[in-house]
């Protein structure tokens, strides 16, 4: 039989001798890894033991101690993935920032977690720090798919092994790990990598079910932090410059992402009602910190904090949780912290630009902190904040890669004239780094423990903020009252009250440090009588702005003080500075009748209540008041006029 007519044999499906079935790869790949991947898992937990005997802090009480939908358990699960994000704590859906919240699936877990055991934070934190220890052995994974390892060198000289171990101790991370509700961030991202490790399979498989997989991961990475909607950009990036993958092999392995990007947006808007404008200003600056300034100092300020996330990338300290107004600044274009920053990122990118063909690690390592970093730089829309620690817990990837390959597949060719064929410089570089961020992050991690454990280390970095002083203030207001020696509970008191002075020095219009001012002045009042002092208080609070909580302390003071100095407040409070010079005739209205609550005959007040409810519209009040006071004070000018205009309305 001649070689044209023999039948063709089939390619072997085999895998050569002594090579895996890509089925078995992963297997084979752990089993030769079992060291550095033992070592990537325990290091979270040498870092962060001491959190799982920590309590609740900042925002958990929103996504978890205090949130209804968690405490129903798995009956709650339902609720979460319907409503926003903050309405199981709210009680409704508010639109306190840009754009809502929407991230379920955290939340999901805590129910989860309640159903099984309760309330139990250092639970939840112990599921934090294993959920970030997968997260470095993925990341391991997906180094070595990229082809930056070898078999060639000791795992402890691979780029894939530092640049895990660089990114689990990094200590810009300490408030993802440390703080529970920071599970949103590790999901994102441990699910948008898992994304990307699928796709990878696929490239080197072609097997559709790693492209379902990949779909259904990132979809849940969604579902935990809209963030990992860059992973859109990142996957085909990725597989393009380390896979070699060609632009139509790249838009292959996207479809499927777009199709889970499309199914989130669906289902976000569905729930929330809108994408990102609800229609409602946001006139906070605790909500919205660029409120009041110009667009060019918007711009200039966000400048100014991407050059500052760069610094904390290379040398992380001093950090703190609170960059609220005014710790970073509002600067303009005449700053040259402004134009520093832009001149930094465009060389970034450039760089980034040039070295692209290549298709090298630089290129990727750049391109993906610009993309991961863009959606929570308040560039394309507000996230609330100024800047935050945990915004540069996705980026964050890309220096750590960066790092770990310059000191080892470079740094030893540079030096190669004076030291050649040495590895102790990349060593060294690499262990005073990873040493540094080690012993900064287990020195961080106490401040998580408590509020005022926290408070106490973000006042003493963000001095300028109003919320860091504020809260500093709060938590030693609470402290107070939980002290029995009165003694001891005044000096608490005394204590915080320069703090929330200067939250209000910041912010005058800051209604949480109003209420906190109103209830540090009302414990002292308790505690030393000082009728004066606590009126005198209330009255410049009401200057900067009227919270619930003095309405509240004057109902509860009203029948237990001084009638003479109440009534002389009311009429300052309500008369002079409410309706004259605020013009707020209702709150005027409510504070004069507190008043006369009191002192139901003082001239004063009668004459200025039918003043202001014929100035409000309210004829009625004003007549019958004007009349009322007539049978006291029959010779009042001013209770005669607003009698006869009265009643000259109600006729007309």
């Amino acid at each position: 039989m001649s070689k044209k007519n023999r039948p063709q044999q089939r390619p072997s499906r085999k895998p050569p001798h002594n090579q895996p079935a890509p089925r078995q790869q992963a297997h084979y790949f752990w089993r030769d890894k079992r060291l550095p991947a033992l070592v990537l898992l325990l290091l979270p937990f040498l870092l962060y033991r001491a959190s799982v005997e920590f309590g609740y802090v900042l925002d958990d009480k929103i996504v978890l101690s205090e949130n209804q939908f968690v405490k129903k358990g798995l009956a709650g699960i339902g609720d979460i993935f319907t409503t926003e994000s903050f309405t199981g704590f709210l009680g409704e859906q508010q639109a306190l920032v840009a754009g809502a919240r929407y991230r379920p699936l955290s939340i999901a877990t805590f129910a989860l977690e309640y159903a099984a055991y309760g309330m139990k934070p250092g639970r939840s934190h112990f599921w934090n720090i294993l959920l970030y220890a997968f997260t470095g052995l993925i990341l391991f994974r997906v180094m070595w798919l990229f082809g930056l390892g070898s078999g060639k060198q000791p795992w402890y000289l691979g780029i894939p092994f530092w640049a895990a171990a660089l990114f689990l101790l990094h200590p810009i991370h300490t408030e993802v790990v440390a703080n529970i509700k920071g599970r949103d961030e590790i999901l994102a991202l441990l699910l948008a990598l898992g994304a990307l490790y699928s796709s990878i399979r696929y490239a080197k498989a072609s097997r559709t079910v790693w492209l379902a997989l990949s779909a259904a991961l990132f979809f849940l990475a969604l579902m935990a932090k809209e963030n990992a909607l860059t992973f859109l950009a990142v996957i085909p990036l990725s597989l393009y410059v380390f896979r070699k993958s060609s632009v139509r092999q790249a838009a292959v392995a996207a479809a499927p992402l777009l199709l889970a990007f499309g199914a989130y947006l669906a289902i976000r808007l569905s729930v929330i009602g809108y994408l990102l404008d609800s229609g409602k200003a946001v006139t906070g600056i605790m909500n919205d910190p660029f409120v009041g300034a110009s667009f060019a100092e918007k711009y200039a300020t966000i400048s100014y904090t991407l050059g500052y996330y760069v610094r904390l990338l290379i040398f992380p300290h001093p950090l703190t949780h609170d960059y609220y107004p005014y710790q970073i600044p509002i600067i303009n274009w005449g700053d040259w912290r402004a134009w520093g920053p832009l001149l930094l990122y465009a060389g970034l990118l450039f760089l980034a630009v040039r070295a692209f063909r290549r298709k090298g690690v630089v290129s990727w390592s750049i391109l993906y902190y610009l993309l991961t970093l863009s959606i929570v730089s308040n560039i394309v829309f507000s996230v609330g904040a100024p800047m935050n620690e945990r915004f540069l817990y996705m980026p964050s990837v890309g220096y750590c890669l960066l790092l770990a390959y310059v000191a080892i597949a470079k740094l030893p060719g540079w030096l190669a004239r004076v030291l050649p064929g040495a590895n102790w410089p990349a060593m060294a570089l690499l262990g005073l780094a990873g040493l540094g961020f080690g012993v900064k992050t287990i020195s961080r991690v106490p401040a998580w423990k408590d509020e005022m454990s926290l408070n106490k280390a973000a006042i003493k970095v963000s001095a300028n903020s109003a919320r860091a002083n504020s809260y500093m203030a709060y938590s030693l207001y609470q402290a107070g009252l939980a002290e029995q020696d009165a003694t001891r509970r005044k000096a608490l008191f005394e204590e915080a009250i320069p703090y929330v002075d200067k939250a209000l020095a910041i912010y005058p219009e800051y209604t949480d440090a109003i209420t906190c001012k109103g209830g540090l002045v009302a414990g002292l009042y308790q505690l030393d009588g000082n009728l004066a002092g606590l009126l005198d208080a209330f009255y410049h609070l009401l200057e900067r702005g009227h919270v619930p909580f003095l309405d509240q302390y004057l109902e509860y003071l009203n029948p237990r003080a001084d009638t003479a100095q109440l009534s002389d407040f009311y009429y300052r409070a309500g008369y002079e500075l409410l309706a004259k010079q605020k013009k707020d005739y209702a709150l005027a209205v409510k504070y004069l009748g507190y008043g006369l609550g009191v002192s139901p005959s003082n001239r004063r007040l009668l004459e200025s209540m039918a003043e202001v409810s014929y100035g409000s519209g309210d004829h009625a009040r004003a007549l019958e008041v004007a009349q009322r006071g007539l049978q006291l004070y029959p010779d009042s000018a001013i209770l005669l006029e607003y009698q006869k205009k009265a009643a000259d309305k109600q006729k007309g």
